[in-house]
């Protein structure tokens, strides 16, 4: 700098540059007071990590404080697996990350388009998976969309049921309670398709079953069979 000379600042506030700089002009003689300002122009060192489920996951050298769906644009957008829930760790406090909740109504997204700034981390969850298996056409692990999936969407994505299929004794296998031990619910999928009965919301890990009504083994098969033919899916599948 004129009359300053040379000033290292790497790591300093821009307060603390303003003191050393006007320090060094003070203990020179050239000003009885000076006042000086020093500006961040761009962060040149620090970029944002975008994690997670996006198209193009890394560090990108955004410069000052920018919008969250900014970052996430950067990183080429979410993928066909990404979740709604996005989990933020902003610099200046690591140990409590923000969690957002991504949603397509317009006022609900400008609400989640929060600030991260050079130094925070982006990621982006993955979806939940739910299984179909028993007598239906293409059994296996599907992901929920925006996490959200109902039972006919994912009847409907196992592309139907064979036509020896029982649909009045189908089963929803979900894990829940503090040991996460599964627990089955016998309903009419053939009323639910008909519109006599509700369709009910699944939830992340909840396998749909639908057995047969020729082979009487298949109507007899154990919670537990059940629940390891949709873990081999998820493994032989590259489920993760």
């Amino acid at each position: 700098l004129p009359l300053a000379g040379t000033v290292k600042i790497g790591g300093l506030t821009p307060a603390q540059a303003e003191g050393i700089i006007a320090k060094r002009l003070s203990d020179g003689g050239f000003f009885n007071d000076p006042r000086v300002s020093v500006l961040e122009k761009e962060y040149a060192t620090q970029g944002i990590s975008v994690l997670g489920e996006v198209q193009k996951p890394g560090v990108y050298p955004l410069p000052g404080p920018r919008n969250l769906f900014d970052a996430l644009s950067e990183a080429g957008g979410t993928t066909p697996r990404a979740g709604n829930t996005v989990s933020v760790s902003h610099r200046a406090d690591p140990q409590h990350a923000q969690i957002i909740t991504l949603s397509d109504d317009s006022r609900s997204s400008n609400q989640s388009n929060i600030y991260v700034y050079p130094g925070d981390t982006v990621v982006v969850s993955k979806a939940g998976i739910v299984y179909v298996v028993g007598d239906v056409r293409t059994p296996g692990g599907f992901v929920m969309e925006n996490s959200h999936m109902t039972m006919l969407q994912a009847f409907a994505m196992a592309q139907g049921a064979n036509a020896d299929a029982a649909l009045g004794r189908a089963k929803l296998i979900r894990r829940s309670g503090p040991q996460q031990r599964p627990q089955e619910t016998i309903f009419s999928l053939k009323k639910v398709l008909s519109a006599k009965a509700p369709d009910m919301n699944l939830q992340p890990g909840d396998i749909l079953f639908v057995p047969s009504s020729t082979i009487k083994v298949a109507g007899r098969r154990t919670l537990e069979t059940i629940v390891q033919t949709a873990s081999g899916m998820a493994i032989y599948g590259g489920i993760p």
